[in-house]
Order: C-alpha cells, then sequence, then structure tokens
C-alpha cells in the first residue's frame, strides 16, 4: 500500500502534479491551488455565489431616478446588443454577461472565463457603455447595480426570453456611441 506523500499517514490514490506521487484525497483538496493544479483531473474551479455578492435592493432602485439611469445604461446597452444579434439572446445569455461583469467589477478578474463569443463580446460591448456612461460612478455602485439586475433577471426568466422582453419594453436600446461589432 502506497502512502501519501504529503501527510504519510493515509493511502495514497491520486497522482499529484505537485508532490510527485500519490497523494489522499484529503490532501489532494487541502492543497489544489488554481495556478498549479488547474491541468489535474481532480481541480474543479470553485463556484462563484453571485448571490453573496453586494446588491441593491428592488426597492431601493425603484424610484431613485440616479440608481435607475446606472441600471438602464446596463440593461439598454444588453438591448442594443440584442438588436444586433437579431435578438437571439436569451435570458441565461444576457444573466451570464451580467455575472462576467461582476467578476471583473467585484472579483477584478482580468480574464473572462467564457467560451461563448457572443458572451464575451456581449460583456464588451456593455462594458463599454459602462464606461462612457458611468465613468464617474463608483465601482462599489456598479457592482450593486449589477447585482440587482443579475437577481432582477434570475427572477423574471422561466426558459428563454422573458427577461430580455421586459427590458426591451420597458428600457429599450442604448442610445450612445458604441461601436457595432463585427460579427
Amino acid at each position: 500500500m502506497a502512502k501519501c506523500s504529503i501527510c504519510n499517514s493515509r493511502k495514497g490514490k491520486r497522482r499529484c502534479l505537485i508532490a510527485g506521487g500519490l497523494v489522499c484525497s484529503l490532501c489532494c483538496g487541502n492543497t489544489r491551488k488554481p495556478e498549479t493544479c488547474s491541468e489535474c483531473g481532480f481541480y474543479k474551479k470553485p463556484k462563484r455565489k453571485y448571490n453573496d455578492v453586494p446588491a441593491y435592493s428592488v426597492s431601493e432602485m425603484d424610484g431613485n431616478m440616479e440608481l435607475e439611469s446606472y441600471g438602464n445604461t446596463v440593461e439598454g446597452a444588453l438591448c442594443s446588443y440584442d438588436i444586433e444579434n437579431e435578438n437571439k439572446l436569451n435570458d441565461s445569455d444576457a444573466i451570464r454577461i451580467i455575472e462576467l461583469l461582476i467578476d471583473i467589477y467585484h472579483f477584478k478578474d482580468q480574464q473572462m472565463d467564457t467560451d461563448s463569443q457572443v458572451i464575451a463580446n456581449g460583456v464588451t460591448y456593455v462594458k463599454d457603455a459602462m464606461i462612457s456612461d458611468l465613468k464617474d460612478v463608483d465601482n462599489e455602485i456598479i457592482v450593486k447595480i449589477l447585482g440587482v439586475i443579475r437577481f432582477v433577471a434570475k427572477r423574471r426568466t422561466k426558459i428563454g426570453r422573458e427577461y430580455m422582453k421586459i427590458i426591451h419594453q420597458y428600457v429599450g436600446p442604448r442610445i450612445g456611441d458604441l461601436p457595432i461589432l463585427q460579427r
């Protein structure tokens, strides 16, 4: 029986890229780091808890013209991007765009974690609108706006485009100087 090369007390069952030998599942889990273990089959990127991100409540947003205008920038850009994509964005696409923006503004990610070019272009499109319209707005406020938009989108969606239809009806496309993305 091969013992764990880290703790030397339990049976080593997993080949470890770092330890250079077999390790037990407990040591594997306790020593796992993204920068060294991302190639390992046992490594799973931790899931983000978007429900725990600071967000304004719907009642805080309601009637606050300043906060509503910030939200309209984001949702208006989503509408414009949807129109450029022939109204084919699903709610899940819009929610993923918002989550990736939360990754940038709240979690300070430098790279987007998506394989979808449509989602990546959507993040760039909405972020450009935010940089243009919200350049003087505190990062904390932007995070809370993104948090409440995600909350509302998750609450409104069923399986398709329910949230997108609502923002098209009540917000509409953003009017601005954003370049049209090349397809």
